[in-house]
């Protein structure tokens, strides 16, 4: 089977729709970062592992278990068996969590500021930056060539011309007699 057929089409686009229903319905709720960070303080245990669950499974860590189980049959289900009951004892206990919300504190690099000064907050906060956009940079690669490839698209339709306009703009020549 070679890309996408409509009623995988439709799935995902009812999943879009979804997703973007909510965040607009939920966005009065939403006034002020804090809001947004820690929700209010007020979010309960269950929702809290929900949130985390659904924060890490995201595209690619769907398809490497689903790959990790066909390769391997039950045993490739042990790694999301581990990182769940690993999920649920932070949520359920509080571990790490607790002492977080109990310094009232937003971020980690504001605890290290606490404990540490100010000069650790900020090699704190580099240091997550630079980790968030590697990843970032990892799982959005890895994740678009799969759906390019699911859906049986061209690859090189879509990265050469991005890759050519981030590295050379000045390559894009205006057409003949446009003022540039």
């Amino acid at each position: 089977m070679n890309g996408l057929t409509m009623v995988d089409g439709s799935i995902i686009g009812v999943y879009l729709l979804i997703t973007m229903v909510v965040g607009i319905a939920i966005r009065k709720y939403v006034g002020k970062v804090e809001d947004f960070l820690v929700a209010r303080r007020e979010m309960d245990v269950y929702l809290g592992i929900a949130s985390l669950a659904a924060t890490e499974f995201g595209i690619v860590t769907c398809m490497y278990a689903a790959q990790n189980g066909y390769d391997k049959g039950f045993a490739g289900a042990i790694p999301g068996l581990l990182t769940f009951a690993a999920m649920f004892l932070v949520g359920y206990t509080g571990f790490c969590i607790k002492p977080l919300r109990d310094s009232g504190v937003m971020t980690i690099p504001e605890l290290f500021q606490k404990k540490y000064g100010s000069r650790v907050r900020w090699a704190a906060g580099v240091v997550i930056v630079l980790g968030g956009l590697l990843n970032m940079g990892v799982f959005l690669r890895t994740g678009g060539d799969f759906l390019v490839t699911v859906a049986g698209l061209n690859p090189g339709s879509f990265v050469k011309p991005q890759v050519q306009v981030a590295t050379d703009p000045g390559s894009l020549k205006p057409a003949e007699g446009v003022q540039a």
